[in-house]
């Protein structure tokens, strides 16, 4: 399914219609969308039109829920809220909303055969004022919208507002969930997104945190996040720009890794195409919006943050040239490599060999720089591991912890997620939907089917890697498991040993005891020494000390008397056999 259906989805009210009111509000609507203020009645241009036209699909729940958007409600109150009436706030303008941060918008013109020409905007009516250029384009949105950039961008390419949802809706805590994503692939729109994870050095390589320790600080993270996400809907202070975090890793106490998305759809113009790219990496000097743990060991680590680079050159013969960073204030080497490549996309694409142009060729470079920065992230992993066990390889029960098993369970989890999403990847690039594939001409210096070729061969060997880890993170755990058992079955054998030990010093002292007990019980004291009796004490003596003795021979020599008593039963069993 196309983006340009949209108009059968989506129908848009035409300009006869009342712009003072979003209809009447339905009670079954899930959140109210002319609760907050009344809309603007001078708001009836394109972008409203674009805005409104959510809307009244969403207000359909009550009386078709089987064909509504209902879950599209937070986003048609979102794009609505420019053009609301605002009696405590100053009425949102666009042009000074758009200059809270820095670019959101950059845009590629794709010429024949030439390196692609980078135009950034960073000005919603300067992006409104440029025509749909007659040829192809890349256009890059960066980090956190504002509505009036979504519903500028919305409009001006006849834009299905679900492609917002695909991007925005995992992140919004403060919507009712209605579990429509993942999407369908027949309903996705022929949308693909992403995954990319960065490293951040946030310590001295090789500080050692233990679990607990790491715990905290993934915790921590988390409400860092969950905070973030609240703000992302407020529509009053947008600030454009801002990089969005999807997910924090935290696996050891020297590194950190962000995972980030980066969505694409193609919008079909003809004969041409806008291949339209939504990355959670902004435009950002400082890096006040990394959500760096602030607990234990952690402690002080913004300041010593760093990002890794993606390498992931082609030959060390290319051309270089200087990167362009998206903020006049910061170098290249402290932002983010997703927001760099933003900057500076198609260095190591040989534009002067791509006779036609199609989706999956221009957009190589972004596969590749994905490749390139989950391998460097599994190689993190594996050295990873590899310390974890080293330090758990010694045999003794002291150095066997058993909550080591805990980095093996959380490795394998960030592994799996990754699995899933290569195979994702690979079974998009066996069977590409029909907007991504281009005009294949044989005599194309590098044809479509190269490229894929190509990129399948590097996911393929991260597949197999990832699956090799799990396997690996498996086999430790329970190699780990082991060791604990044994361990566990030597302490108790070490244990019942002292038990041994403790009962026979035990019966030692009872077989004293015993036979004094019962040779005084049986007399009942009746000696003569005591004046009681004719008996003398010393037929006492004579009497208890060899009983004790027996007793003495019994306790310490059982298993000899034991036995010379079972021989000569066997031996008088075979005389009369």
């Amino acid at each position: 399914m196309e983006l340009d259906s949209r108009q059968s989805r989506f129908p848009v009210p035409s300009s006869a219609e009342d712009p003072t009111t979003g209809g009447p509000t339905e009670p079954g609507v899930p959140m109210n969308l002319t609760a907050e203020a009344t809309e603007d009645p001078q708001s009836n241009t394109q972008q409203y039109r674009y805005a409104r036209s959510l809307g009244n699909r969403v207000r359909s729940f009550e009386t078709d829920p089987l064909h509504s958007s209902a879950y599209l409600a937070y986003l048609a109150k979102y794009l609505k809220s420019p053009f609301r009436k605002q009696p405590r706030r100053p009425y949102p303008d666009s042009t000074r909303q758009s200059k809270a941060r820095g670019t959101f918008v950059q845009r590629y013109l794709l010429p024949p055969k030439k390196s692609p020409v980078r135009e950034p905007f960073q000005d919603v009516n300067a992006f409104e004022a440029v025509p749909v250029p007659d040829e192809n384009e890349i256009l890059f949105l960066e980090g956190r919208p504002s509505a009036e950039w979504l519903n500028a961008i919305g409009s001006k390419y006849e834009l299905d507002q679900r492609f917002f949802h695909q991007h925005l809706g995992p992140i919004l805590s403060n919507q009712k969930q209605w579990y429509t994503l993942p999407a369908l692939p027949s309903r996705s729109l022929e949308v693909f997104r992403l995954c990319i994870p960065t490293i951040i050095f946030v310590g001295p390589e090789g500080r050692n945190v233990d679990v607990l320790g790491l715990e905290l600080a993934r915790d921590d993270c988390v409400k860092q996040l969950q905070r973030t996400f609240r703000s992302v809907q407020d529509s009053f202070s947008p600030e454009p720009g801002r990089s969005i975090i999807r997910r924090i890793n935290i696996h050891n106490g020297s590194q950190i890794v962000l995972e980030q998305e980066l969505t694409i759809t193609i919008i079909r113009r003809g004969c041409h195409f806008t291949a339209l790219l939504w990355t959670d990496a902004g435009d950002e000097a400082h890096h006040e919006d990394i959500p760096v743990p602030t607990t234990g060991k952690f402690k002080g680590s913004l300041d010593q943050m760093s990002f890794c680079p993606v390498f992931f050159e082609n030959q060390l013969t290319e051309n270089q040239c200087p990167l362009k960073t998206s903020s006049s204030d910061v170098t290249a080497a402290f932002q983010q490599p997703l927001a760099l490549l933003n900057s500076n996309y198609g260095a190591t694409i040989e534009w002067s060999k791509l006779q036609s142009y199609s989706p999956i060729s221009v957009l190589q470079e972004l596969f590749t720089f994905e490749a390139a920065s989950y391998s460097q992230y599994i190689n993190m992993l594996e050295q990873t591991l590899s310390d974890a066990t080293d330090r758990d390889q010694f045999p003794s029960y002291e150095h066997s912890k058993l909550e080591t098993i805990l980095h093996f369970d959380y490795a394998k989890i960030v592994l799996t997620r990754c699995e899933v999403h290569f195979e994702e990847m690979l079974l998009f690039l066996k069977n590409p939907p029909e907007a991504w594939q281009g005009q294949r001409r044989s005599t194309d210096p590098i044809d479509e089917g190269k490229i894929t070729s190509a990129i399948q061969i590097d996911f393929e060997y991260l597949l197999s890697r990832v699956k090799r880890l799990v396997s690996a993170c498996e086999a430790r755990k329970n190699t780990l498991l082991g060791n604990a058992s044994m361990q566990d079955a030597k302490r108790s054998a070490e244990e019942a040993k002292l038990v041994t030990r403790l009962t026979k010093a035990t019966n030692r002292l009872t077989f004293i005891f015993l036979p004094i007990s019962f040779v005084t019980s049986v007399f009942g004291m009746n000696f003569s020494q005591f004046g009681q009796g004719p008996l003398s004490i010393w037929l006492w003596a004579v009497i208890t000390i060899p009983l004790l003795m027996v007793c003495v021979v019994i306790v310490e020599k059982g298993d000899w008397v034991k036995g010379i008593f079972v021989s000569r039963y066997y031996t008088k069993g075979q005389k009369k056999l």
